[in-house]
């Protein structure tokens, strides 16, 4: 469907420009405090060598994301474990506006008891495992090397398998098949990175857990509860940057507070989300404009672990119990979705549209106000990637005839109301439109050219999906189209 875009721009004022990690690294220029926090906090970090050493490492293995290619310093991994614990096993915000009061004086409180001997024990049995995985870690690819491997190393087999595969997948190639020396070096870099921050989080974990299940004794801290799969349920939002995702939270919070049989109060869910662990990795005002791209790398480092923590906990319960979940995020992902089908009685879609030119500004707005500024082109970018990720997440054979529901809505209302445009329900296989607008709108957004500049038409002219093209995935799969008419509309006051 051919439809003719009006030139839709957004005014240069409201323009935040791009930082990219990898180039920064390239740079080569000496890291602060005031950086990346994912490198400033690491030890290649420390020094022109270390910093050289991560830029070899990452064009030898340019697919690999720059946060499984670092050591990150013994004191920041205690935080992060901290930071995933609390996430995974306790009782954080009281409602949907408490991001950090909770969550960072349960963080403190967590913080202050590991100060002194059982703070410095840690960093002490790190270190010394650092010194000696390393020795191990060169005397192995040296032996590769040499073609003399022995019949025993202190590793696992598995850590063995995939050190080699390392070393298989680069030693052919160029630079690396005529230089030595190099090929050693980047293999250990991203070796020592992978095994060293296995074995640092089995030396916190305990040590972190003992001192929230203190805190929990002397009911400084409540437990979450994890729950049979009938009682679970996992909540996931998808929507552009600044797209209002925020205020429909306000509507979930209320809808899961009246569920049957039983309510799902807010403080009984996984809260996941990026941008609530940012603030604990850097100040915001160290670097407004920059510190969102400064803090993203690390806080999917923590949001790995977060994850981590869960299957651990759940693995100890024989795998069938689960905190119920909200993953608050801008893209669905077809893993994570089916992850959720599995393990959760309900999974609710919440996607919201909102104008991308009434974002930008929206978002920096807020960076205004908070001092924590979204970059345009990974605005303009979330919001053009959001519809199609949606439906290839939903087109998956597993997810058909399953408790998966979407309920879509759109937030351009100046008196803050949400009006629901549209609904999937998996089970059922009804996909219903309440608005054919703006269902259309939502659509068009494939169209947004995330490298508009401003006064550029931030739509390109393309043909867009008509709604039929557009749910063909689902529809070939049985899925039935209705259109019950407008008056069949839903608002609600957020």
């Amino acid at each position: 469907m051919l439809v003719k875009v009006d030139k839709i721009s957004y005014e240069g004022r409201f323009f935040v420009p791009t930082v990219e990690l990898k180039e920064r690294i390239k740079s080569k220029h000496e890291v602060s405090p005031e950086d990346f926090t994912i490198i400033a906090y690491s030890s290649s970090g420390g020094s022109e060598d270390g910093i050289d050493l991560l830029e070899q490492t990452t064009t030898a293995f340019p697919k690999e994301m720059v946060r499984n290619l670092v050591c990150l310093y013994p004191g920041r991994l205690v935080e992060h474990e901290i930071l995933a614990q609390l996430q995974a096993t306790m009782k954080l915000d009281k409602h949907v506006d408490d991001e950090m009061d909770t969550f960072g004086h349960a963080f403190t409180l967590v913080q202050k008891t590991l100060e002194g001997d059982l703070f410095e024990g840690m960093v002490s049995k790190i270190s010394l495992m650092h010194a000696n995985t390393k020795i191990d870690i060169i005397e192995f690819f040296n032996d590769l090397d040499n073609g003399k491997t022995k019949k025993v190393y202190p590793f696992s087999s598995e850590e063995l398998g995939t050190l080699g595969s390392f070393y298989a997948s680069i030693s052919g190639k160029e630079p690396w098949s005529s230089n030595k020396e190099l090929l050693k070096a980047v293999c250990v870099q991203r070796a020592m990175a992978l095994i060293y921050t296995q074995r640092a989080r089995a030396i916190i974990e305990p040590v972190v857990t003992g001192s929230i299940n203190e805190l929990c004794k002397q009911r400084t801290l409540e437990r979450l509860e994890y729950v049979e799969k009938e009682r679970s349920v996992a909540i996931f939002t998808t929507g552009g940057v600044a797209s209002g995702k925020g205020s429909c939270l306000k509507l979930v919070s209320k809808v899961i507070g009246q569920y049957k049989p039983e309510p799902v109060e807010w403080n009984q869910l996984v809260h996941h989300n990026a941008d609530r662990l940012k603030p604990f990795l850097q100040k915001p005002e160290v670097h407004p404009l920059k510190y969102s791209q400064f803090t993203y790398e690390e806080a999917l480092l923590v949001k790995e672990r977060v994850m981590q923590v869960i299957a651990k906990n759940s693995n100890e319960l024989s795998g069938e119990r689960y905190p119920s979940f909200l993953h608050d995020q801008t893209k669905l992902k077809p893993d994570e979705l089916r992850e959720a089908n599995h393990r959760y009685g309900e999974v609710d879609i919440v996607a919201i549209s909102t104008d991308v030119a009434a974002a930008i500004e929206r978002a920096y707005g807020r960076g205004k106000t908070t001092q924590r500024y979204e970059h345009t082109e990974g605005l303009l970018g979330s919001h053009q990637a959001v519809p199609g990720e949606m439906m290839k997440s939903l087109n998956q054979k597993e997810l058909i005839g399953s408790n998966v529901s979407v309920a879509m809505f759109d937030n351009n209302s100046p008196t803050r109301e949400l009006t629901m445009f549209a609904s999937v329900n998996m089970k059922t296989k009804e996909i219903i439109i309440y608005n054919e607008e703006m269902m259309e709108n939502w659509i068009k957004k494939e169209n947004i050219n995330p490298k508009a500049k401003s006064g550029e038409s931030l739509y390109l002219e393309k043909p867009v999906r008509s709604i039929t093209e557009y749910f063909a995935p689902l529809i070939e799969n049985g899925f039935e189209l209705e259109y019950p008419g407008e008056e069949a509309t839903m608002t609600f006051k957020v």
